[in-house]
């Protein structure tokens, strides 16, 4: 009879031991998801301040003096694409190439990061790749996986770049679904005639569809040599995660533009 009550307390224990650590599993889980909340907000609010301050630069001529709360120097431009939620800083920390992979705006920690600049690039370079995470929900740079459909493309044909004072408007000429090998991302700055129109080619011949700059500037190959051809344009390309495929598969908006224009 003793034998049975002490099996039974066990049993009581057992489960009282069983269902308190599930309970703080929920607890535990609370506690991350409202982290994760509480930096998904804040993340939100200084993205629309910045965004705010941005529009205002817009509107002067002359540069403004950018407010003491927003003084960063790692804050080298701004990306966006006209009448789409899809607006964001681009932040570059030299010697750092990832500094901003899991940093926010003022370099504490953050899931999200922010949108930054190969540490390779300049807005100089052949080709400024900048890099933004696809977070859950097409949010951030995950908004640009609308570009798999032709339709949306048609729609939102241009990325507008603030590289450092200067304003650029790029013709999107290729949406790319690829990985991390994609010699595209060796495309940076190239001093070889020929190597610059074989990236060129395959910036253009790898796009999901045929794109209207696509097609001039498979035109351009074809009537212009190599040397005239060389450095004509200049590329931004928008690089994010494709995680439901992969960790290490990747979607690419490219733009171009002829160098020296706006």
């Amino acid at each position: 009879m003793e034998k049975s009550e002490k099996v039974k307390r066990t049993k009581t224990h057992d489960k009282r031991y069983c269902y308190l650590f599930f309970l703080l599993l929920i607890v535990g889980a609370c506690v991350l998801i409202y982290r994760y909340y509480r930096e998904d907000k804040s993340e939100e609010e200084r993205f629309e301040q910045l965004k705010e301050i941005e529009e205002e630069r817009e509107d002067i001529s002359v540069p403004q003096k950018v407010p003491k709360e927003v003084e960063n120097q790692d804050w080298i431009g701004w990306v966006k694409i006209e009448n789409t939620s899809f607006s964001y800083p681009v932040m570059q920390r030299k010697g750092e190439g990832e500094f901003y992979l899991h940093r926010d705006f003022d370099g504490n920690y953050s899931f999200y990061g922010t949108p930054f600049l190969d540490g390779r690039c300049t807005w100089d370079s052949d080709n400024s790749i900048i890099y933004g995470h696809n977070i859950n929900g097409g949010r951030m740079f995950g908004k640009l996986h609308a570009y798999v459909r032709k339709t949306y493309y048609k729609e939102h044909p241009t990325i507008s770049v603030r590289a450092g004072e200067e304003r650029r408007t790029y013709k999107i000429v290729s949406v790319m679904q690829t990985d991390i090998s994609s010699s595209v991302y060796s495309f940076t700055d190239v001093g070889n005639w020929e190597e610059y129109r074989d990236y060129v080619k395959t910036v253009v011949s790898s796009s999901l569809y045929p794109t209207k700059m696509g097609k001039v500037i498979e035109a351009k190959m074809k009537e212009e040599s190599v040397e005239t051809f060389f450095k004509k344009y200049q590329f931004v390309t928008l690089s994010t995660c494709r995680s439901y495929v992969g960790k290490d598969a990747r979607l690419l908006v490219i733009g171009v533009r002829e160098r020296g224009c706006g």
